[in-house]
C-alpha cells in the first residue's frame, strides 16, 4: 500500500488528507472511499485518462483508493494528482519514501495537464507547518510561496514524475516581498457634513462599527465608501488571512500572490442570512468573512430582513461566525468593520428641516423595530446627516486630511482591557454622570471610553473631558430623532 500526503479544507484553514492506495491482483475495478464529494469521485475517469495520455500503462488490477480520515467530506478537484501519483508508485515506478517529503494537490486534465485549484495558501501553510514540501500546479505557485518556502510548481503529470524520479531538476518558488497598497486619506467630492467627516475619521482609525442616518442624497453611501481611505494598510498577517479566505472561496486568481488591499464588501438588502454569515454544502464563507480585515458596507440597513441583521450581532461582538451542521463545525473569520447607512423613517424625510414626513408613529416604530435592541447596543458611531446648503455645495471638498498619529484598534478592546486604561477624576466624574443621565448598559459605558480612547490617540493625548464629550456626541440618544 502507498500513502500520499495531501489536506481537505475545512473553513479558512487546511487538514491532512492520507490519500491510501492499494494496487493488487483480482477482477479489474477502480474504487474511491473516504466520504468523497462528487467532484472527487470523477476523479477516477480523469486520473485513468491522465495517465493513459501520459504514456504510463494503467494497471489492469483491482485499484482501491482511500481517502482518510473517512469522518471528514471531501470535495473539489485537488486530489487528481496525488492519486495518480500513488497509484504509479504502487505500480512500482518510485519508492514511496519520496512521496512522504511532500504535500501534493492538483488537477488532472483528460491529456496529462495539472489545472490550477482553490485553497493553495491554507494547504502550504498546513505542509509548512509539517515540514513538508509543496507540489502545486504551476499557476498556484506564488500564492503558495507566501507560506511556503519549497514550493515546486509543475504544469504535467508526466512532469511531476521526472521531478519526483529526479530526472529533471524544479527550482523552488521564491516567496514575493509583500507591499500593502496605501490610499491617500480624503474626501473626494464629498461636499459639507463635517461632523460625519469627523465620525468616518474616527471609525476607520479605531475600528468603530457606524450608523449614518439622514434623508436621500445626503453622501451617506459616499461617506461610508470613503472610511476605506482610511484605514491602516493591511499587514502582512491580516494579508496571508485575507488571501486565504479569497482562496478558499474560490474567488482569488491565478499568478496572485497575496491581496495586499483591505476588501470592500456592500451586499444588497435582499441578501439570504447564508450569503451574508455563510453556509451552502459545501459550507462557504458569507459576505461578513469576504470582508474580514476590511470594511462591510450595509446600505439602507433597515431594509434588510430581520433575521438578517439579528446574525450579525455574534460575528461583531465575536470577530468570527460559527457554521454548525448535523455532523460538521466551521468556523470563519469576521473580522470587519461595519459602516451601514439607512433612512430615519420609511419615506425618508423624518427630520429633514425642507420637507415633511408623512409616515405615522406606527410605520416609523415598525421600521426602527430591526434596529432597536442587542444590534444597536453593538453600534459604536451614530450621526444624522443633515441635507446639503449652498455653502455646502461651495466648498472645496477635494482637499487631502492629514492624519499625523494612528491610533489602535481600540474597537476591538475587550471589556477587561478597556477596565485596565487609566482614567483621571475628571474624566470618571463625567463618565458618571453621563451614565447615569443617559442609562447606558455596560457595553455602553464602555464602548464610550474606547471611542475617546480613539479621538485621544488621533490628538496624541490621554483620555481627557473633551474627549469623553466627543465621544458621547456620536451616542444613538444624540441624535434625538425618535
Amino acid at each position: 500500500m502507498i500513502k500520499v500526503s495531501s489536506a481537505a479544507i475545512i473553513g479558512n484553514n487546511a487538514v491532512c488528507v492520507d490519500i491510501e492506495v492499494d494496487v493488487r491482483t483480482g477482477l479489474p475495478s477502480f474504487e474511491l472511499v473516504g466520504l468523497a464529494g462528487p467532484a472527487v469521485k470523477e476523479s477516477r475517469e480523469r486520473v485513468r485518462s491522465a495517465l493513459k495520455n501520459s504514456g504510463f500503462d494503467f494497471p489492469i488490477k483491482r485499484i482501491v483508493v482511500n481517502l482518510a480520515p473517512a469522518d471528514i467530506k471531501k470535495h473539489g478537484t485537488l486530489y487528481d494528482l496525488p492519486i495518480a501519483l500513488g497509484i504509479l508508485a504502487a505500480a512500482g515506478q518510485f519508492e514511496q519514501k519520496i512521496l512522504q517529503k511532500f504535500l501534493i494537490a492538483g488537477e488532472l486534465s483528460l491529456s496529462g495537464g495539472v489545472r490550477p485549484i482553490h485553497g493553495v495558501i491554507s494547504l502550504a501553510e498546513l505542509a509548512s507547518k509539517c515540514n513538508q514540501a509543496v507540489i502545486i500546479p504551476k499557476q498556484n505557485a506564488k500564492e503558495a510561496a507566501a507560506a511556503n518556502n519549497r514550493v515546486y510548481p509543475i504544469s504535467s503529470l508526466k512532469q511531476a514524475y521526472g521531478f519526483l524520479k529526479n530526472m529533471i531538476k524544479i527550482k523552488p518558488i521564491r516567496r514575493q516581498k509583500y507591499l500593502p497598497k496605501t490610499l491617500k486619506p480624503g474626501f473626494s467630492g464629498i461636499k459639507g457634513q463635517s461632523i460625519a467627516k469627523r465620525m468616518m475619521i474616527i471609525a476607520a482609525a479605531g475600528h468603530h462599527h457606524t450608523l449614518l442616518v439622514g434623508p436621500p442624497g445626503t453622501g451617506k453611501t459616499m461617506l461610508a465608501q470613503s472610511v476605506i481611505n482610511f484605514m491602516p494598510p493591511l499587514s502582512y498577517n491580516e494579508a496571508v488571512e485575507t488571501t486565504k479566505i479569497y482562496s478558499n472561496a474560490k474567488m482569488l486568481k491565478p499568478q496572485v500572490s497575496l491581496i495586499n488591499k483591505r476588501p470592500i464588501r456592500k451586499p444588497h438588502h435582499s441578501i439570504s442570512l447564508s450569503g451574508l454569515v455563510g453556509g451552502g454544502n459545501p459550507i462557504r464563507p458569507g459576505e461578513i468573512t469576504l470582508a474580514s480585515n476590511g470594511l462591510l458596507i450595509l446600505d439602507e440597513l433597515l431594509e434588510f430582513k430581520s433575521s438578517v441583521l439579528q446574525a450579525l450581532r455574534q460575528p461583531l461582538e465575536n470577530r468570527q461566525v460559527a457554521i454548525v451542521r448535523a455532523n460538521q463545525r466551521v468556523v470563519f473569520p469576521a473580522t470587519f468593520l461595519m459602516i451601514a447607512t439607512t433612512n430615519a423613517c420609511p419615506c425618508g424625510h423624518l427630520g429633514d428641516p425642507y420637507r415633511e414626513c408623512r409616515c405615522s408613529i406606527q410605520q416609523i416604530n415598525r421600521y426602527h423595530k430591526k434596529l432597536i435592541g442587542p444590534l444597536l447596543d453593538r453600534i459604536d458611531l451614530f450621526a444624522y446627516l443633515q441635507p446639503l446648503t449652498l455653502d455646502d455645495y461651495n466648498e472645496d471638498s477635494d482637499s487631502p486630511v492629514t492624519i499625523t498619529h494612528q491610533p489602535q484598534k481600540n474597537g476591538l478592546l475587550t471589556d477587561e482591557q478597556v477596565q485596565n486604561i487609566a482614567l483621571s477624576q475628571s474624566v470618571k466624574s463625567l463618565l458618571d454622570k453621563a451614565q447615569k443621565r443617559l442609562r447606558m448598559s455596560a457595553r455602553g459605558y464602555y464602548k464610550t471610553i474606547k471611542v475617546a480612547k480613539t479621538i485621544a490617540e488621533l490628538d496624541n493625548t490621554q483620555i481627557e473631558p473633551q474627549h469623553i464629550s466627543e465621544a458621547l456626541r456620536y451616542r444613538w440618544e444624540a441624535l434625538n430623532l425618535f
